[in-house]
């Protein structure tokens, strides 16, 4: 018996588009010929016929396309502090100033103004982030901080 069942389950929409299409087919038997010329639907292509004969039956045709967006995933990005070293001398900033650390980072001045600093050699700095300011970077030993975005 479930067999059986199924199989009917299965075949439900099949007999469905069957009695449509005899419904739609039957325009031109249910119009007769006299009617169905005189409408001018002889003219119509067997194509534009069918779209008529779906119509008049109530069927819909609908094309309906699912866009998947395919998210991609970026990590999230770290607004810890961050304390490292500056490579090499450090002279002060100037203008588009480059200030490469020991952990590999490089940042760049993102903000006009100057710093005259006497010579050090691979200080210690601080780097912190501000939610409407972005980074700043603080050298130590000065009260001063300078605007920076990360470019590597």
């Amino acid at each position: 018996m479930k067999p059986f069942l199924l199989f009917t389950l299965l075949l439900l929409p099949f007999g469905q588009a069957i009695a449509q299409q005899s419904d739609a087919a039957s325009l031109r038997e249910r119009m007769g010929p006299e009617q169905f010329k005189a409408a001018g639907l002889d003219k119509l292509s067997a194509d534009e016929l069918k779209q008529l004969d779906n119509w008049i039956a109530g069927v819909k045709t609908v094309v309906v396309e699912k866009v998947v967006e395919k998210q991609i995933e970026k990590p999230a990005e770290d607004f810890s502090d961050i304390n490292s070293t500056l490579v090499g001398e450090f002279r002060g900033w100037r203008g588009y100033t480059e200030f490469t650390l020991a952990n590999g980072q490089v940042w760049m001045q993102a903000a006009p103004g100057e710093l005259f600093a006497s010579k050090l050699t691979n200080p210690k700095v601080r780097l912190v982030h501000n939610y409407i300011s972005g980074w700043k970077l603080q050298v130590d030993g000065y009260n001063s901080w300078v605007k920076v975005r990360r470019i590597k």
